[in-house]
């Protein structure tokens, strides 16, 4: 593909977007409306300007998005492409950190990860005691609370407001634990995830030599999801507005993640904040037929928010969704289960063909639930990282002190998965072992501890040669634990050992271990991004803060109820409510030809209210749904398999009644 037929595929108003003069410039691409193809035809078209390709950088939000957008300027314009960066804003921050440390004060530095920094705020924090339980908020709730106070750049008393208005009163405690965790932080050299960003936005803020580095190595930013950027990561754009050149995409009635922190304001009030900006608007939607965008549009009209987004169908027209109402979730998922089969045994429909929206992990459960006993196969998106599970940390905390022997952290982590460790011993052995100038003489003071295995010391020896090697030194490191892992999980161990062959594959793209661990706490694989890459003919279930991005031909959105959209936790404030009109609108934009809603409790009517700026507050988002949007029917009774799927279900499988006769 060269970049004449890249800009010959766009239409007209990708195509004004992509070839713009203006330094800056604002993309407001509905869903399915070819938003990374605009950002691609945008690079390449830059490159084929004259723009050196390593005077472009990308910031996304995922790996994946970056490394799509590379491959696809690199298939349009080949040699010519070479150098163009796109990375997470984490990642990109790590490069300058990396590469210029002194320019931020830092010479040594590690990075912590989210189960670090709930260890050290459990330490600062102490024990409950079972007389006096303690009445400040628990750890994982610090480590909530501390991180949106960074990436909204409030003030500790706003957060609170916020967050946790249950512990306003304990305002100076609290204060006082992240104060001891910010002096513990730099007294180790550890920088969290938050601080990668705030510390490079901090310093561009108060350097103007260190915001000309950067224009040098970057004349363009082209940054995507515009939406879901938070204010830290607006903090770090604005001091290069007026040296390079933004380009940024985005929807923004697909603004999700303000539970993280997102600012709706970054995109909304782009052009107050970046003055002069070009406004482009991509309205031809290539996903789905005119009917389900028709109820998407007008779930967007319905707000007090002037979104003036009306998307067109380039396919035209097709099916009108349909709405089932159900006395119950039980029901309700069964039938979703049972339509899928049908579809698929009588209409010769591919399981993979269909996907199942929900808001959580948690209610998925019932239709999971229903895909077991139904016999439909299907992979859950929207868990757990890889990286981020429980036996996949124990063998990062070993790879960790092999890199790393000062990280405490770790030690206390590692020491604490072998029998007869508790956290006391593994806190003070932990300490002596920080005193200990090489690996052999830690190993010696193991050996004397006596609660490790002699297999693992010896193991330990070889991945202090190997460690510059770092599949063999993850090979080595599952060795050595997985006896012990094994009896820790032995519920489920079949399941989680096979997490180890997907850890040393990733392993093996890097040539330092201490680049592999950072690369992956900065941005953990999803297994969902590695279970998405699957060729497997099964159902999706998903949840919908993880399917942007995603389409299919059939889409269940299950149990749109009042009390769920929006939900009842949003009722009473303007802002989370529209988030929830937002979350409901990316479900209804993943389907291409049928979308399917379910419901329960059709009796309930809700009533919406106004707030005290007169701004309605909509208590139920379906309301007001009519026929002419959305065909509706209920069902009284438990839907059953037709005879007629039965039967060829059961010609599909073949029955052992003998022995081979040969």
């Amino acid at each position: 593909m060269s970049l004449a037929s890249l800009i010959d595929e766009l239409n007209p108003q990708q195509k004004q977007a992509a070839t713009t003069a203006h330094q800056h410039s604002l993309v407001l691409a509905g869903a399915g409306c070819g938003k990374t193809k605009t950002i691609v035809a945008r690079a390449a078209y830059l490159i084929d300007q004259g723009i050196s390709a390593n005077q472009i950088q990308i910031l996304t939000f995922t790996r994946r998005a970056a490394s799509e957008i590379v491959a696809r300027v690199e298939l349009a314009l080949g040699e010519q492409a070479k150098g163009l960066r796109a990375s997470t804003f984490h990642t990109f921050c790590m490069y300058l950190l990396r590469r210029i440390p002194k320019a931020f004060g830092l010479e040594q530095f590690s990075i912590i990860d989210r189960d670090d920094q709930l260890m050290m705020f459990r330490l600062i924090r102490g024990k409950d005691d079972k007389k006096n339980p303690s009445q400040l908020p628990k750890p994982q709730e610090l480590c909530d609370l501390y991180s949106f106070a960074r990436n909204t750049r409030q003030k500790l008393s706003v957060a609170l407001e916020k967050q946790q208005p249950e512990y306003l009163a304990f305002k100076d405690q609290i204060a006082e634990i992240m104060q001891e965790y910010e002096s513990r932080k730099r007294a180790r050299g550890f920088l969290d995830y938050d601080d990668i960003l705030a510390v490079v936005a901090s310093a561009l803020a108060q350097s103007e030599g260190l915001v000309d580095y950067v224009a040098s190595i970057c004349q363009h930013l082209l940054v995507d999801e515009m939406q879901d950027t938070n204010p830290l990561q607006w903090a770090l754009l604005e001091p290069l507005k007026d040296r390079v050149s933004l380009f940024c995409v985005g929807d923004d009635a697909q603004s999700i993640y303000g539970f993280r922190g997102a600012d709706f304001e970054n995109i909304h009030h782009f052009t107050e904040r970046v003055p002069n900006a070009q406004i482009f608007k991509l309205e031809q939607n290539y996903r789905s037929t005119q009917e389900i965008l028709d109820l998407s549009n007008w779930l967007l009209d319905q707000s007090e928010i002037r979104y003036n987004k009306h998307l067109q169908a380039y396919r035209g027209d097709g099916i009108k969704p349909k709405m089932h109402i159900f006395p119950n979730e039980f029901d309700e998922a069964k039938w979703i289960a049972i339509d899928i089969k049908e579809r698929h045994f009588l209409e010769g429909a591919p399981w993979s063909d269909h996907m199942v929206l929900v808001r959580s992990s948690y209610a998925a459960r019932h239709i999971e639930a229903a895909c077991i006993a139904a016999s439909v196969p299907y992979r859950f998106i929207g868990g757990m990282k890889l990286l981020e599970t429980a036996h996949v940390k124990d063998l990062l905390s070993l790879l960790r002190v092999i890199a790393n022997p000062l990280d405490d952290i770790a030690w206390m982590r590692f020491l604490t998965l072998w029998n007869g460790v508790g956290d006391v011993g593994a806190s003070k052995l932990a300490q002596q072992l920080l005193l200990e100038p090489t690996m052999d003489k830690v190993i010696e003071k193991l050996e004397k501890f006596g609660r490790l295995p002699e297999k693992m010391l010896l193991i330990m020896k070889q991945m202090d040669v190997l460690r510059h090697e770092v599949a063999a030194c993850v090979g080595l490191g599952i060795e050595a634990i997985q006896e012990q892992l094994a009896e820790n999980y032995k519920k489920d161990w079949n399941r989680r050992q096979s997490d180890f062959q997907l850890v040393q594959q990733l392993a093996g793209k890097h040539a330092q271990l201490s680049e592999f661990l950072e690369e992956y706490v900065l941005d953990p694989v999803s297994i969902s991004e590695i279970e998405r890459q699957s060729d497997t003919d099964v159902v999706t279930l998903i949840t919908i803060h993880s399917a942007k991005g995603t389409e299919q031909k059939v889409c269940y959105v299950a149990n749109v109820t009042a009390g769920q959209y929006p939900h009842a936790r949003a009722q009473g404030s303007f802002d989370d409510i529209e988030e929830e009109r937002r979350v409901l609108y990316v479900a209804l934009t993943r389907a291409q030809n049928e979308l399917i809603l379910t419901k329960q409790n059709f009796n309930l009517w809700a009533r919406d209210t106004v707030d005290e700026q007169g701004r309605k507050l909509d208590s139920y988002f379906l309301n007001d749904l009519t026929r002419q949007l959305c065909t509706m029917e209920t069902h009284h009774h438990t839907r059953q398999q037709t005879v007629k799927s039965a039967l060829v279900e059961r010609q599909a499988i073949n029955l052992d009644f003998g022995i081979d006769l040969d």
